[in-house]
């Protein structure tokens, strides 16, 4: 009798603490840069503060092409910024991947000023010859429309310090968010960016696409300046609990190491 008394009083217990827990999460979240609140628009609007519109591509292809595909692509590019960069086209950056999933793919992201600037390249690629041959080593390619978040700004081009022999890694990490939770997570990592400041390149959410899918891009020298930029974040007040804080509203995530491409804007 005492100990089915004892363990109903642990279970109380718990699940008392647990519930505290998730009051004080809720209502006195101090990582929210802002009230989470009933949508009054559409989650674009309250996200982002630019009219640009960010293209992120992703192209497998042929293992024994890769050095090809490179060689077009950096062709490709100049002919498309040739016809096109007068009228506001970027090329944010290309990268091929050097550690995730899939290792013989390739990452390229490009900007324009807005949805109406987008329209314009509806049927670039049946009009490029470029194109058609870039095709001819693609596996399988696919693609997204994103917007940015407000606190990760505009990316901008980035070169290598002097005092490096090879060009910057960039960590692309990619989450996919529970559906309706993408205004808590922008207040969140609001909070959060500001504990790698140096180290942030891109944040931006998906409107086209796979939904609810975010991409935070972030630049390190090299493997051991991303283990002391990481072990860093960790030591600072708060890191834990804004992460502690995100992880609940994630569904699935994945991280991929990137080397930029010659012709990238960022190296």
């Amino acid at each position: 009798m005492y100990l089915s008394n004892h363990n109903t009083l642990k279970c109380l217990t718990s699940i008392q603490s647990k519930l505290g827990k998730l009051i004080t999460r809720t209502l006195f979240n101090p990582f929210q840069a802002k009230p989470i609140v009933a949508a009054k628009d559409a989650h674009s609007n309250l996200l982002t503060d630019s009219e640009h519109v960010f293209e992120v591509q992703h192209h497998t292809v042929k293992p024994k092409s890769m050095n090809e595909y490179e060689l077009v692509f950096n062709d490709y590019t100049s002919e498309l910024l040739k016809k096109h960069g007068s009228t506001g086209l970027v090329h944010t950056g290309s990268w091929r991947v050097h550690i995730g999933n899939v290792r013989n793919q390739y990452v390229h992201i490009w900007m324009y000023k807005n949805f109406s600037h987008l329209d314009e390249f509806v049927d670039y690629s049946k009009q490029s010859l470029t194109s058609n041959k870039l095709n001819e080593h693609i596996i399988q390619h696919s693609n997204q429309i994103c917007l940015s978040f407000s606190y990760f700004g505009i990316p901008q081009p980035k070169s290598k310090s002097d005092d490096q022999s090879n060009p910057n890694i960039y960590e692309m990490r990619s989450y996919w968010l529970k559906p309706g939770t993408l205004i808590e997570w922008g207040n969140l990592w609001h909070k959060g960016v500001q504990y790698r400041p140096d180290a942030k390149v891109l944040g931006v959410f998906s409107q086209i696409g796979e939904l609810y899918n975010v991409h935070h891009m972030w630049s390190y020298k090299n493997f051991q300046h991303r283990k002391q930029m990481r072990t860093n974040a960790w030591a600072k007040p708060g890191w834990s609990e804004n992460v502690e804080y995100t992880v609940p509203l994630i569904r699935k995530m994945e991280s991929k190491i990137l080397v930029p491409l010659k012709n990238s804007p960022m190296q």
